[in-house]
Parts: C-alpha cells; structure tokens; sequence
C-alpha cells in the first residue's frame, strides 16, 4: 500500500510520530506517537490546509510517499460501518479507538475514514509496532501548493 504525508519540511522525515505524540491528533491521544497520512496526495493537502493555522503552514512543505507492506494481520482497517454516527465530531472516542489499535504492536497501520472526505481513507502509522521496520520511506520532495488555495487560507 502506497501512502502520502505532507508536513513541514523541517518534519516530514521523522519517523517516530513526534509532532502525533506531543500534540495528539483525531486518532491518537498525547503522548502516543504515530505518523499521520492518506491514500492520496489530494486527501493529504485537503488534510495539511484543514488544519493549518495560517499561510505559512501551507508554504515550504514537502511530500513523502511511504510504502506500509500490505501483509494480512499488519494493517487494521477501521469498518466506518461499526463507528458511532458522529465520530467525526467526538474527538475523545476517535482518540480511544486509535489508542487501542496502537497499543496492538503487531499492527504497522490503520485506516480510518477521513472527516473532511468519509469517502477516502487516511493511514495511520504505528512507528513502535513490531514490523515497523518493513516500512520504506522514500527521499522527500518539495511540494508547492497554488496560491489559489493558498488566497483562500485566512482571509
């Protein structure tokens, strides 16, 4: 499985979950590391500008394509079916159901549905799991967002 984070260019080469562990995120709560990404480039942008804070955070980031290995048993996919009907809007139990799959160390990764696009899916990475190591990280490359999107950020 191929998958897509973007993040400051400072950031995008960690491979510990830093910023996930220390701030928390929709899946996991503080102090639990995982990486955060997408199925698809587009989702990650849409993910990176709905969070940003300002112009800036939009500008010098970069891109990653990650390889998680699609082995049986590794990868955990979360049936939206079986979430309760505002997960999107219940941060703490979307943090609960994260931090029982990351505590499950043979898993590498889950994926979630995303919140701006149910339809899509986001891939989160557990970088203590066990097999963590059988994931590739490819070289970082600089990604430039149009200023069309970025007029639109703050206004």
């Amino acid at each position: 499985m191929i998958v897509y984070r973007l993040a400051a260019k400072e950031y995008i080469s960690d491979k510990l979950g830093t910023g996930a562990r220390l701030f928390g995120g929709r899946w996991n709560p503080q102090g639990l590391p995982c990486i955060y990404t997408s199925e698809h480039i587009s989702l990650a942008l849409l993910e990176k500008y709905v969070h940003a804070q300002s112009r800036e955070n939009m500008e010098r980031i970069a891109l990653i394509k990650i390889e998680v290995p699609d082995i049986d048993g590794l990868i955990f996919n979360t049936d939206e079916k079986l979430l309760k009907t505002n997960w999107a809007d219940d941060i703490s139990y979307s943090q609960w159901i994260g931090e029982q799959i990351l505590k499950d160390l043979s898993i590498i990764a889950f994926t979630v549905p995303s919140a701006i696009i149910p339809l899509e899916r986001n891939v989160i990475i557990n970088p203590l799991a066990i097999k963590s190591d059988l994931i590739k990280f490819s070289e970082p490359i600089d990604f430039s967002t149009d200023f069309r999107l970025l007029s639109r950020l703050m206004k």
